[in-house]
């Protein structure tokens, strides 16, 4: 298969290289990153304390040649990690693409279209063979072979990278890290989709989205019980669909951005009395949105995500998931992402379907609220960010309706604030020398605290 790849590559240069190309453009840059952590649980647990020390280097590289007959885009970093070497990642694009009757048809990574500030880190796209057209403002996007495996890049993989059990305290380590949990260990599993993005006049914004995902037992919390292997169908049939409908509204100064979910599939589990089939059925809603104000100097943004829960019986037993997402974890604090492996509901990873019932961050209904401030003045780039993090109930009887109402949340909640500010010497910001610091803490029960430094120096030759 490796050499089929590498044969295609070449035929493929060869075919462009005969053409006259229009746009070409190739840049190499580099990255060493420093980035040291320190907390604990509680102040009681001397044996809890947190402290760990990263400072990987990065190299990158990203090709663009584009003309009548052919398209390419290839991005790919080199990161370096403690136990295994170099690792080879891709980046947000790297697909190979023929234009033909109006059409891209391209093969590898094509990413989604941007999202509005406050969720720059949800991001996710196709990995596989895809068709794309655009029609007067209106894109159009087919997945035909998605290999969804969590949309891995470099800016949410390289802290895990590094050993998650280097960053975590013991008492975490065991419960959320298991003999098995390896970062290159990671499957992937069939999705399609359909998504359509368009604008009006360049003020109205609307998108919509369909994917399937053939789920399987994929997943520690999706693995299939002997009861539900014993019926007499053949093969795991668990999928998940998810729809989404988003609206948005640029004026002058100001924007308001809205998507509403829907998750619907099954989870094939073992025989209950209060459940008349031995499976889950996945039935659950999410509503986001994101309002701010903007400038040439900067932008102030104000955010949320409200998911719903499970539906449980008076035993707490769930009978009936709630909302279930996809793509990278909306979250940009770089430990409660990447080290704690936060997501607010129960998610599809890498891993596969995953939700954990724990004391500690982990992926479980939560709403999620914050702002986020952003500036540039002569290049220097100063932002700061503030999140709150409130955690559904999860035991006894629960409806699974959507709701908002405080009734349904919990005592424990997390907050975390980040302070960042960067330099770049040139007017392209290709360059710049960047210095983050934040923190999260969470409720007096779990005394959970945690800050960070992280600097970073990031420089690019074209």
């Amino acid at each position: 298969m490796k050499r089929i790849f590498l044969l295609f590559i070449f035929l493929y240069a060869q075919l462009i290289s005969s053409e006259e190309a229009k746009q070409s453009s190739l840049e190499i840059y580099f990255q060493w990153i420093l980035f040291r952590t320190q907390g604990r649980i509680s102040e009681e647990k001397e044996t809890s304390r947190i402290s760990a020390l990263a400072s990987p280097a990065v190299l990158g590289f990203k090709f663009e040649r584009n003309n009548e007959k052919f398209q390419t885009n290839l991005e790919w970093n080199l990161i370096s990690t403690p136990n295994s070497g170099v690792v080879l990642l891709p980046g947000r694009n790297s697909y190979f693409g023929i234009l033909y009757k109006g059409f891209l048809w391209g093969a590898g990574r094509k990413s989604d279209v941007e999202e509005f500030p406050a969720w720059s880190s949800w991001k996710d796209g196709v990995e596989g063979l895809f068709a794309e057209t655009e029609l007067d403002h209106i894109k159009i996007r087919f997945d035909i072979l998605d290999l969804y495996r969590g949309f891995p890049l470099l800016e949410n993989q390289w802290l895990k990278l590094q050993g998650r059990e280097y960053l975590l305290p013991k008492q975490a380590r065991d419960e959320l890290i298991s003999e098995k949990d390896t970062v290159f260990s990671s499957q992937s599993r069939y999705r399609a989709g359909i998504s359509l993005t368009g604008n009006k006049e360049d003020h109205f914004l609307y998108r919509l989205k369909v994917r399937y995902l053939s789920l399987g037992d994929w997943g520690r919390f999706g693995s299939d019980t002997k009861e539900s292997k014993s019926e007499s169908i053949e093969g795991d049939k668990d999928y998940l669909v998810e729809w989404k409908l988003g609206l948005g509204f640029i004026w002058k100064y100001f924007y308001i951005s809205g998507d509403f979910f829907l998750s619907r599939g099954i989870d094939k589990t073992g025989y209950h009395l209060s459940r008349a089939e031995r499976s889950i059925p996945i039935s659950g809603e999410a509503l986001r949105f994101d309002l701010g104000f903007y400038n040439t100097y900067g932008k102030i943004s104000f955010f949320g995500f409200l998911p719903d829960r499970e539906k449980r019986s008076s035993q707490g037993e769930i009978l009936e998931m709630g909302f279930v997402g996809m793509g990278a974890s909306p979250i940009s604090n770089p430990i409660l992402q990447q080290v704690w492996g936060f997501y607010p509901a129960a998610w599809i990873t890498d891993r596969g379907l995953e939700r954990e019932e724990t004391n500690f961050p982990g992926k479980r209904p939560a709403n999620l609220f914050g702002w986020k401030a952003e500036g540039k003045f002569f290049g220097i780039s100063p932002s700061v960010h503030f999140t709150y993090i409130g955690f559904l109930k999860e035991e006894n009887s629960s409806s699974g309706l959507w709701t908002i109402s405080s009734k349904n949340m919990q005592n424990k909640f997390l907050r975390e604030v980040g302070v960042s500010i960067a330099w770049s010497p040139l007017e392209d910001d290709s360059s710049k020398i960047e210095l983050d610091l934040g923190g999260f803490e969470s409720d007096s029960i779990t005394g959970l605290k945690q800050w960070y430094m992280l600097f970073r120096i990031v420089g690019v030759w074209r």
